[in-house]
């Protein structure tokens, strides 16, 4: 299937109030069996199921499991800048998104090209990252990291009007 007609599959697709409130308990637990939301919002099972397949296939959600770099010894998360020479910015971003230390990559506008954030165990192995990896790829001319001191906020999932709407009792539709 060709990127154009993926995107138009998953622009198809228009979730609705039922949708909403099954991504609404998913979010609150994602290990929440299709038994115990059809219970819940009092639809069959077999509603659930589908909902939740259609969901998943059209890239609206995700279930996976989170883990927190801190408990397994990753003390040290540091946001990088990179610059890129222009006609390398792709694949430089993909090199970097291979690497196990980067939990996030993004091709970003402005004064950086791409973007990282990184978890280490100590400034050591962040030290051999940034010099002996991420400064070797080719493309790659300049970094600015960042070391994050205290991290006040971890969210692994986008609030969105997509669901805060039923979170809060609002009406699905637009005003």
């Amino acid at each position: 299937m060709q990127e154009d007609q993926v995107l138009r599959k998953i622009r198809a697709f228009d979730p609705d109030d039922l949708d909403r409130q099954i991504i609404r308990l998913l979010r609150a637990d994602g290990r929440r069996s299709n038994r115990e939301i059809a219970r819940t919002l009092d639809v069959p099972e077999a509603t659930v199921r589908y909902r939740v397949r259609r969901l998943i296939e059209s890239n609206i959600l995700r279930i996976t499991a989170s883990v927190d770099p801190e408990h397994l010894g990753y003390g040290l998360t540091a946001v990088i800048s990179v610059q890129v020479e222009p006609n390398r910015i792709n694949a430089v971003a993909e090199e970097i998104s291979a690497m196990p230390e980067v939990m996030w990559v993004a091709i970003t506008a402005g004064a950086h090209d791409v973007m990282l954030m990184g978890s280490f165990r100590n400034q050591e192995e962040m030290f051999i990252f940034l010099t002996d990896r991420l400064a070797q790829i080719d493309g790659t001319y300049r970094t600015e990291t960042s070391v994050a001191l205290r991290i006040m906020k971890k969210q692994h999932e986008w609030a969105s009007d997509l669901t805060n709407r039923v979170e809060t009792g609002l009406p699905v539709a637009a005003e």
